[in-house]
């Protein structure tokens, strides 16, 4: 456990931004004696603000969030990444910080004009937005950006208290870890296959993109399983063999398929990757074995239930990185 987990970091993300909703009430309903339009009030809420004046927030935080499952794996509330990683990882948070920074003082510079705005969009529904009207301070407190980095130890130096762990299932957090990366992998491949890959006859060349973020994925966490890195040089077999240039298809099309099929499989991922560590398999290509069926235009796609990461209780330790002095 603790030789894989020194090549993990966990980045715990903190972004929170003002919903400009507040809870609808009874006599909201019956204020203009008509209802609200659509636009003002929904699921038990109105909108006291525009909410497309803080979408380019909401961008910011799942710009956040894609960037740091590109390489890790959901752990808990946090991602779990390599260690090669981090400090790109990192950097690219540091501008997003800075990029909410910019987008909360022009937001706090227009709050009023924009307040104004919203409650002239909705002549007679005045008293309904003003009724929940936050000043501009209390709006500010409640837009912040920033992140916490953390390294996960094994407990060392007291026997009792390791053996009391083993016995609770201490030291499976790598395999959770793994499984974990497994799924992930399995929901984006199928995801690609319904919007991208299914009923095709010939694709272009953009259609390797999501092939090799997920390679890149299984690469950066290989540590984790030892059968993860047969299953990337399976991948690297297959699009060597793609063309390069033009359109994709007939037998690398095929290939191409074959591929994402086994990734849509968290079991047979881990089976293709052992069997080649067995010596029982000797990739993708030409392959009669079951990584490649299901390869056909109208294979079904499995879509189980999000498996929960068991594991232990580590240890987790702050270490210190580059990071925004404080919150916004």
């Amino acid at each position: 456990m603790s030789n894989a987990l020194n090549d993990v970091i966990v980045v715990s993300l903190d972004v929170r931004i003002w919903s400009g909703r507040k809870k609808l009430r009874p006599e909201d309903l019956t204020a203009s004696g008509r209802l609200p339009p659509k636009e003002l009030v929904s699921l038990g809420s109105k909108k006291i603000f525009d909410p497309k004046a803080l979408k380019l927030f909401v961008d910011v935080k799942r710009r956040a969030e894609a960037r740091c499952a590109d390489v890790g794996v959901r752990f808990a509330r946090a991602f779990a990444i390599p260690k090669v990683a981090a400090k790109s990882v990192i950097a690219e948070l540091n501008r997003l910080a800075e990029r909410f920074r910019e987008l909360r003082e022009a937001f706090l510079a227009t709050y009023d004009e924009e307040l104004a705005r919203w409650k002239a969009q909705h002549p007679g529904y005045e008293r309904l937005i003003e009724a929940e009207f936050l000043p501009k301070a209390t709006v500010s407190s409640k837009f912040a950006f920033g992140y916490d980095v953390f390294a996960i130890n094994a407990v060392d130096g007291d026997g009792e208290l390791a053996t009391l762990m083993e016995q609770g299932g201490a030291g499976n957090l790598t395999l959770g870890l793994a499984g974990a990366l497994y799924d992930e992998i399995a929901s984006e491949s199928r995801n690609f296959v319904r919007q991208s890959l299914a009923g095709r006859h010939a694709v272009t060349q953009k259609f390797l993109r999501p092939v090799r973020a997920i390679r890149a994925k299984l690469a950066g966490l290989a540590f984790l399983d030892p059968a993860i890195a047969p299953l990337v040089e399976s991948i690297d077999e297959v699009l060597a063999a793609t063309p390069k240039k033009g359109k994709i298809d007939g037998a690398s099309l095929a290939a191409l398929r074959g591929v994402v099929m086994l990734l849509t499989d968290p079991a047979r991922m881990r089976e293709h990757g052992n069997l080649v560590l067995q010596g029982e398999c000797n990739g993708l290509l030409g392959a009669p074995d079951a990584a490649m069926s299901g390869a056909s235009d109208h294979a079904s796609v499995p879509d189980p239930e999000a498996r929960q990461v068991d594991g232990p209780n580590p240890v987790i330790k702050p270490i210190p990185v580059q990071r925004p002095s404080a919150f916004w």
